[in-house]
């Protein structure tokens, strides 16, 4: 089991503290499958439940997606503006704050077209409050935050002075988009810059990417954020699910996923 769990990229501290709980509670003779029962259920406890976007909130809520660049926000977005227009029948407003990236901005204005919903690209704060204001009967509004350096201060000001306009006058949530492929100590670096700003919830994209799914454990205990949803390929409205937990620790453990 210890093993199995270093392969699926677990971080070792946290893997022995898993072990080390087994062990607590060992007798001799006790079945393996015993032991296996327990560390799955203390890590499902541990993930804890989903927060998925509320689609019954009352409006207008600002779902504001945060992270690197070439993560997968602006797919990820298509597809949850997609569900909520749809299959809620919500009213969605699309806004980006990335004007460093013609193609994303391109990228959602075609998505925008084809759900005939507005779409509006915004270039300061004064634009960002007008916004709130021409859409406080929409249901939600879907902002796409340009991705940047850990290190480039300014931008990093930008998109947090975005986020504190549209905090003033309604319901935000953030979501802080990362990909499954991303090495452990990179995902760490990125969680704590964006700790830094606001409060989020998860989004692990490319999990078809990748074999290993350890990274999800550990950047659930690490920043103690939710895992709202996975995403496992480009295809839109498709290829995303709200996270599950019980599906992950089984892969985890060394079951089929």
């Amino acid at each position: 089991m210890y093993n199995t769990l270093i392969e699926n990229e677990v971080d070792e501290i946290y893997v022995n503290q898993l072990t080390d709980e087994v062990e607590k509670i060992s007798k001799p003779g006790l079945p393996f499958d015993y032991a296996l029962a327990n560390v799955y259920q203390k890590m499902v406890l541990k993930f804890g439940k989903s927060e998925p976007i509320d689609i019954n909130a009352e409006g207008p809520r600002a779902e504001i997606f945060i992270g690197p660049t070439g993560v997968g926000k602006t797919t990820t977005i298509a597809k949850l503006a997609t569900e909520l227009r749809i299959n809620q029948k919500k009213k969605v407003a699309l806004l980006t704050v990335d004007t460093y990236r013609i193609a994303a901005a391109e990228q959602l204005r075609t998505y925008a077209s084809i759900l005939e919903i507005p779409f509006r690209v915004i270039y300061s704060v004064e634009e960002m409050r007008q916004a709130a204001e021409d859409f406080k009967d929409y249901d939600f509004i879907m902002v796409d935050t340009a991705g940047h350096s850990l290190h480039n201060e300014e931008l990093k000001q930008g998109v947090e002075s975005f986020i504190r306009t549209l905090e003033d006058v309604m319901e935000c949530e953030n979501y802080l988009v990362l990909s499954a492929t991303t090495k452990y100590r990179d995902l760490i670096e990125i969680a704590d810059a964006y700790s830094e700003m606001v409060a989020y919830k998860l989004i692990f994209t490319k999990m078809d990417e990748t074999g290993a799914k350890g990274n999800l454990y550990n950047i659930r205990i690490h920043t103690g954020a939710p895992i709202a949803y996975i995403t496992n390929g480009q295809n839109v409205p498709d290829d995303i699910a709200v996270f599950d937990a019980q599906r992950i620790v089984k892969n985890l453990l060394g079951g089929k996923s």
